[in-house]
């Protein structure tokens, strides 16, 4: 039961040597620059409430309590993680379709094909557009794979 606890801490430490590299290397700069909804900051402060939640569950099942009550209570903690990594799921999904939303908006309305400035204004909102739409789904499902990975855990630490 007691290794619930430490297969958390391990999984949760494995993230941050992941996370470390990539915050070095400014890619959280180059989402938050271009994401134009942000929906991929919401995706990462859902994914910290699902790590602290599956912390939370992995301590409870290390007691090792059997009283009703107490299981009841860690399987509730459960069933948050496993909503919260379907909802970053979603939000990645919503993410993608907003990107595209701001890619095709307003830009064939605007183009005068002979203009060479009206063309570059064109690209550029087209590359941020899907650039949101990539990097909301690519946080979304990170995010959500990471989330289940230490749910399988808290689910085996139960089954023993």
């Amino acid at each position: 039961m007691k290794k619930t606890l430490v297969r958390w801490w391990l999984f949760t430490v494995i993230t941050l040597c992941g996370v470390w590299p990539l915050w070095s290397a400014g890619i959280f700069t180059d989402i938050y620059l271009a994401d134009v909804t942000n929906i991929s900051f919401v995706i990462y402060g859902v994914f910290l409430v699902s790590v602290v939640l599956t912390g939370v569950a992995a301590y409870r099942i290390s007691l090792g309590g059997e009283d009703r009550r107490f299981t009841t209570r860690t399987n509730k903690y459960i069933d948050i993680c496993w909503f919260l990594a379907e909802t970053m799921m979603a939000l990645g999904l919503v993410g993608t379709v907003a990107g595209m939303i701001y890619l095709f908006g307003q830009i064939f309305v605007e183009i005068d094909p002979s203009n060479p400035e009206d063309l570059k204004e064109a690209l550029s909102h087209m590359a941020t557009g899907l650039s949101t739409a990539m990097y909301t789904t690519i946080c979304g499902m990170v995010g959500a794979l990471a989330a289940k990975v230490q749910l399988m855990n808290l689910e085996f630490g139960q089954e023993k």
